[in-house]
């Protein structure tokens, strides 16, 4: 028989402050074959504590926190380790009432947390309040059955070209470790697909896919928590350029020179953790990965279908794939020769 894992929450709070609150989101996730990670059931350790917390936050399935009158340091810590690697996140806030107050710092990353509730970074944070155990018991339950019911979400899939991009945009819009694509023409140096066409909302939906690809990738090539990798076929790219008679159009050459320099410009400064690479094998695409979503394209046409799902184990296969199939570095002027437009 094969056993099932358990999905693991990691459970944050002031220890002492909450601790009756721990015990119920305890017992409720046993109720629900959940494993708790909490510091009152951590085994004798090794290493440091702080670092120990941080080792479970990093491999739990679900992290969950509880707040009340306080943020410990510790507390923001973990959160924010919780973000870095993309878990999703449960906030339970716990109400106040007569005389109770708030310290400073909760106020501060509570208002924070609610400026920031419309923007992509939070889109796997789930906010909750609750006063009562009954209330907190039933959050809690409510909430992680949905989360695991993502585990096992069926694939989706989109029927025409808008449709794929506009599925791959929102990949790069949530992303907040790593990128990996792979695009046999790569429009991060092509451009659009408009090229030099007159009417350039035809193709308005893959500009604000090349858009949002460069906005991530100048925000975040900086971060040393952030990666890139960028593949694509040099041979297929030659073949467009040949065909579309773009090596004649100077204007186009150039800016297609500007953004490759770009590009290796931003390899150096980010110790090559953003890198942009040809292909070694011919594989079919495109392709396109996030922290915890992946999608395929199949046809190239106008009526391309796309298939994405949310599984972290694939992503992180199709991640290992995509490093083994990249080149060395190469020069701008290698690029250039391999292209055809030195």
């Amino acid at each position: 028989m094969v056993a099932v894992r358990r999905i693991n929450v990691f459970i944050s709070s002031a220890m002492t402050e909450l601790e009756y609150d721990r015990e119920i989101v305890q017992q409720a996730l046993l109720e629900m074959n959940v494993n708790p990670v909490l510091f009152e059931v951590f085994p004798a350790m090794s290493q440091s504590p702080s670092e120990s917390y941080l080792d479970e936050v990093r491999n739990c399935d679900i992290f969950a926190i509880l707040l009340w009158k306080s943020l410990r340091p510790a507390v923001l810590k973990e959160y924010t380790e919780a973000l870095v690697w993309n878990k999703p996140i449960l906030i339970f806030v716990k109400s106040l009432i007569d005389n109770e107050e708030r310290e400073s710092e909760l106020k501060n990353f509570l208002s924070e947390l609610m400026a920031r509730s419309q923007q992509y970074v939070i889109r796997r944070t789930t906010y909750k309040r609750y006063r009562s155990i009954s209330d907190l018991r039933t959050a809690i339950r409510e909430s992680i059955a949905a989360e695991i019911a993502k585990f096992y979400r069926e694939p989706i899939s989109t029927l025409n070209r808008e449709e794929m991009y506009q599925l791959g945009t929102s990949i790069i819009r949530y992303a907040q470790k790593r990128l990996y694509l792979f695009q046999r023409t790569p429009s991060i140096i092509l451009g659009a697909r408009d090229y030099l066409a007159n009417d350039k909302t035809k193709y308005s939906y893959e500009k604000e896919f090349v858009d949002t690809l460069f906005l991530w990738i100048t925000e975040n090539y900086m971060n040393p928590n952030k990666e890139l990798l960028y593949l694509f076929s040099a041979d297929a790219t030659r073949k467009e350029i040949e065909e579309k008679s773009l090596a004649q159009n100077k204007t186009y050459i150039d800016k297609l020179k500007e953004s490759i320099n770009d590009l290796k410009e931003i390899e150096a400064n980010s110790a090559f953790r953003f890198r942009i690479r040809i292909i070694d094998v011919p594989i079919s695409g495109p392709l396109i990965i996030g922290d915890n979503r992946y999608a395929f394209w199949l046809l190239g046409s106008d009526q391309a279908v796309s298939i994405s799902q949310e599984n972290e184990k694939i992503c992180d296969i199709l991640v290992r794939m995509l490093k083994t199939c990249s080149q060395r570095s190469l020069s701008e002027e290698d690029i250039c020769h391999a292209l055809g437009v030195s």
